[in-house]
């Protein structure tokens, strides 16, 4: 599914939908299409991964060919595989090339979050922003916190510094979705916040996830 290209600087920020309201996919729950086949396990300890939210592709959210990204976690060992680090395997991008909105049998997962559907609402203007910052109308930290919340887009607020992963030619990845643990009390880390990250220039599609704990 092809959508027009997004505008790099702008951010979706994400909110709680209600059943009568369209959303572009859901935090926590049971994923959608992801058989236990395809279910995921972490490199490093073997375990099922936890999942952690489900995204369609749309005007918000630019997947290149994919239309639907699904999210998972390694949660068994408490952070000792490394789930900051996007490429050590405790972390998990799906990719889908096809709707399936079925449920299927899953294996045993550590930790089951509550579904909560979300939708996006009015975009921010995150270059605006950062103009504000430098004619010394708006600071840095006030600046961030406007933008410290779950996003579809934009750019990311670190928590520990910019960990943006990069792709075998050694360019930065494009973040797609910046989560926080104020829709879904992720119990991963307290207050942490994930970032996921696509790569425009994989032919196969690759994308990236890591946390960062407070």
């Amino acid at each position: 599914m092809s959508h027009a290209p997004l505008n790099p600087w702008l951010s979706y920020p994400l909110v709680a939908a209600t059943r009568r309201q369209p959303s572009v996919g859901s935090l926590g729950g049971h994923p959608r299409g992801v058989t236990a086949q395809d279910w995921p396990k972490c490199e490093v300890c073997s375990n099922p991964m936890c999942h952690m939210a489900q995204f369609d592709a749309g005007p918000a959210l630019d997947l290149g060919p994919f239309v639907r990204m699904s999210l998972f976690i390694c949660h068994a060992t408490g952070g000792r595989c490394e789930d900051w680090d996007p490429w050590k395997g405790a972390n998990k991008v799906l990719l889908h090339s096809a709707i399936d909105d079925n449920l299927y049998d899953g294996p045993p997962t550590v930790r089951v979050y509550k579904r909560q559907p979300v939708r996006v609402i009015h975009p921010t203007d995150e270059q605006a922003l950062m103009r504000q910052v430098q004619e010394k109308r708006v600071t840095m930290v006030d600046a961030l916190n406007e933008i410290r919340h779950d996003k579809l887009g934009g750019g990311a607020v670190w928590l520990h510094g910019d960990a943006t992963p990069r792709n075998s030619s050694g360019r930065p990845m494009r973040l797609v979705a910046q989560l926080t643990t104020n829709l879904v009390r992720y119990d991963i880390t307290p207050n942490g916040m994930a970032y996921v990250f696509f790569d425009d220039e994989s032919r196969s599609g690759d994308a990236r996830l890591l946390w960062q704990g407070s």
